[in-house]
Formats: structure tokens, C-alpha cells, sequence
């Protein structure tokens, strides 16, 4: 059943993806994740509100704890991008994205049956074809180095998400998404800028969160109620549905390898979820 919170996390963090790529696109990086952590933070609010969660200490300082971590992965991944193409930087981080939380549960006993294995091989492949562009341009080193942080980061939070007790419900989520919202408000702060974009960016980030936050939160929910590799390896899968949703909206074209990358995503899911 867990599974199922990995798709609905899967679809949610996809969409919320390629909406919040039309705020970046109209103001700087650090005020279009304000805006999308404060939305964020809301949601989690009423989250909280609607479903209850005990109040418990060391829950929420493992929430701020993932939201330095969050932080550090998507700061790094888009350092990344700045500094060479995203076909250098995209493909590592999303397979390590994948491959530590694997690690992780194989290390400590959490084994998958051999279907749940499969499938999430088969969808460490497809992540590496969906993400993959053949345009290496910029400094390479500099940007596989920012990649591997990146996708280590982005490992890591998935294990640190997955030590927050179910007992405590979405108040994890609360203390992270401040703690995002704060250090990119400060960021923007610094450099003497606002800290949210014009009003139609910060209209495009906040409906970004919406859909985020259904991903993020229906994940969360999935890693304390089922196990870690499984919810991972489908949740990381977002990337198949923001590729599909910048080819129906963005008319960005399609490679025959994400063609390929797509579909194993299919079946890495049939997999995962039937097993």
C-alpha cells in the first residue's frame, strides 16, 4: 500500500516541478523557492490541522534537519546547471537520488522481495535515460561534482525523512519547509533583493506548492507507514512526470531514449507496487 503514496508522490512533486519552472524562469532562483517553501509551509499548516500529529521535539529537529538537507540539494543541483549542462548534471544526481536509500534499507536488513528489486533496477535505468541530454557543454568536472552532492543530498533526505515517527504525522514537514523558506528568504535578503518575485511569479510558485505539497506529503507519508526503498525509487520517478508535462505544455521535445526512459518507468511502477 506504501507504493501507492510513492506514485501519488511521484505525480504530485512532477507537476509541482514544471509549474515552479515558469517562476524561475520569470524572477531569480531564490525568490521563486521562497515563494514555493512559503507555500509549502502553509500547506504542511493545513495538513497538520486537517489530519492531527503529536507535537514531539525530536521529530520536528529531524524536519529542520531535512530542510538544511533539501536545501542543499536543490541549491547544488541548480548550482550545477549554472555551471555546466544539464546533461552533465542531471543523470548522477538522479541516480544516486535513487540508489542511496537502496543502499540504505539493504544495509540494514530491509530487504525487497525479487519483483520489488527488479522494478526498482529498472527504475534507476529509466531515471538515468529520462534525465540524460547528450549536450555537454560548460565546466564538466565542476558540474559532475555539483551533481553527485546534489544527488547524495537528495539520498540522504530520503533517509533522514524516513526516521520521523508516524506518530508525529506532517509537523516534520512543518519545521522543514520554514527552514527552506527561511534560508531563502536570507538569500535574497542578502543579495539586496525582494523576498518573493512579482505577483504572477509568486502566483505560479504558490500553485507550484499546491501540487508539491500533495507529492511531499503523501511521500512522507508512505516512508512512515511502509518501506523506505520501494517509496524512494517510485517517488524519485517525478521525473518522468515532469518530462511529460513540459512535452504537453512546454512542447519540449522527447529523445527516443526518454521515450525508452518512460517506458520502464511504467513498468518499474507495475512492478513495485504489485510486489
Amino acid at each position: 500500500m506504501s507504493a501507492i503514496y510513492g506514485v501519488i508522490a511521484a505525480l504530485g512533486v512532477g507537476v509541482g516541478d514544471h509549474v515552479t519552472r515558469g517562476s524561475a524562469d520569470r524572477s531569480f532562483i531564490s525568490q521563486a523557492l521562497g515563494a514555493f517553501f512559503l507555500g509549502n509551509l502553509i500547506f504542511a499548516l493545513l495538513a497538520v490541522l486537517c489530519f492531527g500529529g503529536e507535537w514531539r521535539a525530536g521529530d520536528l529537529i529531524v524536519g529542520a534537519l531535512s530542510g538544511l538537507i533539501a536545501v542543499t540539494a536543490i541549491g547544488t543541483l541548480y548550482l550545477g546547471y549554472q555551471t555546466a549542462s544539464a546533461g552533465v548534471v542531471g543523470p548522477p544526481a538522479a541516480v544516486l537520488a535513487v540508489v542511496v536509500p537502496v543502499v540504505f534499507d539493504l544495509v540494514f536488513g530491509q530487504v525487497p522481495s525479487n519483483q520489488i528489486l527488479v522494478g526498482i533496477i529498472i527504475g534507476v535505468v529509466s531515471v538515468l535515460f529520462i534525465s540524460f541530454n547528450p549536450l555537454f557543454t560548460g565546466n564538466l568536472r565542476r558540474g559532475i561534482g555539483f551533481s553527485i552532492l546534489a544527488g547524495l543530498s537528495y539520498g540522504f533526505l530520503f533517509v533522514t525523512l524516513d526516521q520521523i515517527s508516524s506518530e508525529s504525522g506532517f509537523w516534520s514537514a512543518v519545521s522543514q519547509r520554514l527552514v527552506g523558506f527561511l534560508i531563502f528568504a536570507g538569500f535574497s535578503l542578502n543579495r539586496g533583493r525582494k523576498v518573493f518575485p512579482e505577483k504572477n511569479a509568486f502566483g505560479i510558485s504558490f500553485f507550484g506548492a499546491l501540487f508539491a505539497s500533495i507529492g511531499a506529503l503523501a511521500f512522507l507519508y508512505g516512508l512512515q507507514h511502509g518501506d523506505l526503498a520501494p517509496v524512494a525509487a517510485i517517488g524519485t520517478q517525478y521525473a518522468a512526470v515532469t518530462v511529460i508535462c513540459g512535452y504537453f505544455f512546454r512542447q519540449e521535445k522527447l529523445r527516443s531514449w526518454q521515450w525508452v526512459g518512460l517506458t520502464g518507468t511504467a513498468a518499474s511502477l507495475s512492478l513495485i507496487v504489485t510486489g
